[in-house]
């Protein structure tokens, strides 16, 4: 592939991506901490479920119908890591330095704000190249079915990956979706005994719904603003 025959929104992607690290290391640099390089970690975090359904699209003429579930599931483990970023933007009261500066708690958060808002839209085009390879095999009602699925799913992966301590000491010391493969049964449980019984545990379920609500909101958003510039009013002359 030349880049000439690259997508669009893939360069855009990879420069914005770009530009985001290269303000974070400046920001570093004049600083003098690197406090906030846990962003690298869940970008490439938030990337994956991206980098997943490249693939799957790619190759998805040679997926039988197996290979394309399994490779989707693959997909909505990881999809939680994109939105997952919004909540970075509890850290900056963290950074010591933001507490002696009151100016640079500003700049530390419009570059958490920034980076966020690229992985959820790593994200978001992750869910419609997704939405569009289902439609294009099962039909819409079926495509709806499964992104509506997958969505209910991120909530309850962010709930695990912002509330739920593993055992495994990765990154943070929280669930990662990788953690899945390591100690499937022993996540089963803590997941289970953090949501079960409903009445014991609603703050989860609280957090959840607000989470998905978000989710619901920028999806139907982004939906209207491509409406908009598809219709006669915008594009006629």
């Amino acid at each position: 592939m030349t880049y000439q025959q690259i997508p669009r929104h893939i360069k855009i992607l990879v420069l914005f991506t770009i530009a985001n690290l290269l303000i974070l290391g400046i920001r570093n640099y004049i600083v003098g901490d690197s406090f906030f390089n846990f962003l690298k970690s869940n970008l490439l975090s938030g990337v994956m479920p991206f980098v997943i359904a490249v693939g799957i699209s790619v190759f998805n003429k040679k997926l039988n119908g197996f290979f394309f579930i399994a490779f989707s599931l693959l997909w909505v483990l990881f999809y939680p890591n994109a939105p997952y970023m919004i909540s970075d933007l509890i850290h900056p009261h963290e950074e010591s330095k933001d507490a002696l500066l009151s100016e640079l708690i500003v700049f530390d958060t419009l570059i958490i704000f920034s980076i966020a808002m690229l992985s959820i839209f790593y994200g978001f085009i992750s869910i419609k190249i997704m939405f569009n390879l289902f439609k294009e095999r099962y039909g819409k009602k079926t495509a709806h079915a499964a992104i509506f699925f997958s969505l209910a799913l991120s909530c309850l992966g962010f709930y695990m990956g912002r509330e739920l301590v593993s055992e495994i000491k990765m990154g943070n010391g929280y669930l990662y979706s990788s953690e899945m493969f390591m100690e499937p049964v022993y996540i089963l449980k803590t997941v289970w005994n953090a949501i079960w019984p409903i009445q014991d545990h609603l703050p989860a379920y609280y957090m959840m719904a607000l989470f998905g609500f978000i989710q619901y909101q920028m999806l139907i958003m982004m939906k209207d603003v491509s409406d908009i510039e598809e219709s006669e009013l915008v594009t006629n002359d």
